[in-house]
């Protein structure tokens, strides 16, 4: 659906994330020039008018939150093709891509990342609202590291369609709190317990439970006991594995009761974290009502009495007889020999630790080449190491969009720095092929990550040499998905087609040739276009139509004469193609 304008003011640019009720895209709003998210609906709840009343209830009921963790639902509207939700646009990976690719974090990064989204989620809580759904895909990890719920209180729309909340189930069914699978309404509480199954996820790399059905995963998290992060993470620290138990509990009385109870017990974490201090479990403890009875304190030494101090009166005699002071030999011997491997084992210590490699901070890498992220590793003695490389529309090849260790934590030298890498556009322009060999153009369209038809047209031409390509589809200059292929038709030189797309000569045998008629409104453009007419058929690929516009106009092309049972159009706008569609022969008019 890119290049599509959607109630004549959103035009789709490019495909964010394609779910099982909403296929999101970001979209540039024609009517005030900034850019926008549209959710398209699927069906079938597209077409079920309860279920877009329902949205439209949470769009005004959710608008009153304010708060940068929250991506505003701004409307819900429709055209004569789709129904859409738009909101603001946030920019970024999900949180359960960052889990899926670079899990498990470290203790700070968890706490942090857990820290945003409470931050969050604290904000529809003290508004006596619920999100309802908290899981991986409906937060975005921003370019600052912050997280940004999406979808707010969409859940509440869900039951208002017969068929959404089947639909939805194998996405929630992993963050779902027992006493909703049993039948509860969401609350704070089942909030809660998602937060707590993504801190799990953050910290170990891994759900808490798994099951081969949805139905089995809801059995789990209502049965199946609490697990400890520490069994999969040793180096979590007590405390923390303590909060995620809490959140996660059964029972959401033994819950924390909203996501800013959960919040102040990770800012102490993390406060303790950054200082270096020791926490002990409970980190709260409730007050005793009534006065406390204070009983006086023994007066504890603040540092050990010196005989330089002493009264006189606890002066020891400095004259003892020779058997107080002697010590057997044995005892001596061992005293020296347990001294000695105390020694040693102070000098092996001394010895790691001075030669072990010293802490460095990660510098922000985001936005580099990878060339240029091993120059900045260098001096600090990390290496890089590229983890994957993901299509991007927005950024250039090569270049870095995520890090792990985040920016700013701390390595030691010779640590190993990991990234997922720009692969470019999704999309790239064919080269123009005419004149080159096959091999040439492979080789050419190699680089763009493209390839060949199998199949290879072949027609005469007294202007191309032989072997040399005559035209291509798609033609030069036409935007396509990598991976595409190209199909070629070459040269055999001065004489008669051969290829057996061409048509043979006029016989009773003679393909058919029908009449096609085209109308097209030119959309999606706010300057005059030139707008060019693609056809495909058995006869190869050629122009029938190449005229300048004005935005609204009718482009009305003279009538097309196809060759074969069907023919496939191609309409471009400044030579990138808008659409692509075919017709059999059926609608057309033939000709005698």
């Amino acid at each position: 659906m890119i290049g599509t304008v959607l109630g004549t003011r959103y035009e789709l640019t490019g495909l964010l994330h394609d779910g099982s009720i909403f296929a999101a895209y970001s979209a540039r709003d024609r009517s005030n020039g900034r850019d926008v998210c549209v959710r398209v609906i699927k069906p079938p709840c597209s077409k079920e008018q309860p279920f877009l009343e329902g949205l439209s209830h949470v769009v005004a009921r959710y608008r009153s939150i304010q708060s940068p963790g929250i991506e505003p639902l701004m409307d819900v509207d429709e055209d004569e093709t789709s129904s859409y939700v738009v909101s603001e646009l946030t920019r970024g990976p999900s949180l359960g891509e960052r889990i899926r690719k670079l899990a498990p974090f470290s203790v700070p990064v968890s706490v942090g990342t857990s820290i945003s989204i409470c931050q969050a989620l604290d904000a529809v809580h003290r508004a006596g609202l619920v999100h309802g759904d908290v899981s991986g895909q409906n937060i975005v990890i921003m370019a600052n590291g912050d997280a940004r719920l999406q979808l707010t209180g969409v859940w509440e729309a869900y039951s208002s369609s017969p068929s959404a909340g089947a639909i939805v189930l194998p996405s929630m069914a992993p963050y779902m709190a027992p006493e909703v699978s049993s039948g509860s309404m969401p609350s704070a509480a089942s909030d809660v317990y998602a937060v707590g199954i993504l801190l799990y996820e953050l910290l170990c790399g891994r759900p808490p439970y798994y099951a081969d059905t949805p139905i089995a995963t809801a059995m789990k998290h209502a049965a199946a006991p609490t697990p400890s992060v520490r069994e999969i993470n040793p180096s979590v620290p007590p405390v923390l594995d303590e909060i995620v138990k809490k959140a996660m509990a059964k029972d959401p009385a033994q819950r924390y009761a909203n996501a800013g109870d959960l919040l102040s017990d990770l800012r102490l974490l993390q406060d303790a974290l950054r200082f270096g201090k020791s926490l002990t479990w409970p980190l709260r403890t409730a007050p005793v009502p009534g006065p406390v009875p204070r009983t006086p304190a023994e007066p504890q030494p603040v540092a050990p009495r010196m005989s330089a101090i002493r009264p006189e009166e606890e002066e020891e005699p400095r004259q003892r007889t020779r058997a107080d002071r002697d010590v057997p030999v044995w005892m001596m011997v061992s005293i020296a020999f347990l001294g000695a491997v105390v020694l040693s084992l102070l000098g092996v210590w001394l010895l790691f630790n001075l030669n072990k490699p010293k802490l460095v901070t990660v510098p922000n890498i985001r936005g580099l080449t990878t060339a240029e992220a091993r120059q900045r590793l260098e001096p600090l003695k990390l290496s890089l190491r590229v983890a994957s490389r993901e299509a991007d529309d927005t950024t250039e090849p090569d270049k870095i969009l995520e890090v792990n260790p985040d920016p700013g934590q701390k390595v030691r030298e010779g640590g190993r720095i990991s990234v997922v890498v720009s692969a470019g556009s999704r999309f790239v322009a064919v080269p123009d092929l005419k004149g080159m060999t096959v091999d040439k153009a492979k080789s050419v369209l190699g680089n763009l990550d493209l390839g060949i038809d199998p199949v290879t047209d072949e027609a005469s031409d007294p202007k191309v040499p032989l072997g040399q390509v005559v035209r291509q589809a798609p033609a030069a200059r036409a935007r396509v998905e990598r991976q595409s292929r190209v199909k070629l038709t070459v040269s055999t030189g001065p004489g008669e087609r051969t290829t057996r797309n061409d048509p043979p000569p006029a016989t009773a045998d003679a393909p058919e040739s029908y009449l096609y008629t085209l109308s097209i409104r030119v959309t999606g453009t706010d300057r005059a276009t030139d707008v060019r007419v693609e056809i495909t058929d058995t006869e190869g690929t050629r122009t029938v139509y190449e005229r300048r516009h004005e935005p609204g106009e009718m482009a009305s092309p003279p009538p097309i004469k196809g060759f074969g049972p069907e023919a496939t159009f191609r309409i471009y706008y400044d030579d990138e193609m808008v659409k692509e569609f075919t017709k059999p022969a059926t609608e057309g008019e033939r000709t005698e």
